[in-house]
């Protein structure tokens, strides 16, 4: 990471509104790396993992995207939505 990798700090349970948050985040930070602060996720919902897998085509074009610290509770929220090989493939680091 770079000092000018932009940063998110998932909160415990994402309502529509910090899924906006996110979203915002994310379109502004196209062209960085990014890291995303997972440590206090409690609940993961369909549509935060959904705006999480915008990072994608950003790997697929070698930008870093780093999921920090996720919680047991961020890492069973994309277990049971099948998202383990998108979302936990990514660098994790604990």
């Amino acid at each position: 990471m770079t000092d000018d990798t932009a940063c998110f700090e998932l909160p415990a349970v994402m309502k529509i509104e910090d899924c906006e948050k996110l979203h915002a985040f994310l379109m502004g930070a196209q062209t960085q790396e990014v890291r995303i602060e997972c440590h206090l996720v409690e609940r993961l919902s369909g549509l935060a993992a959904q705006t999480l897998l915008m990072t994608k085509a950003w790997r697929e074009n070698a930008l870093q995207v780093t999921l920090n610290n996720p919680s047991a509770g961020f890492i069973a929220g994309v277990t049971m939505l099948g998202l383990t090989d998108e979302l936990l493939a990514v660098e994790v680091t604990q």
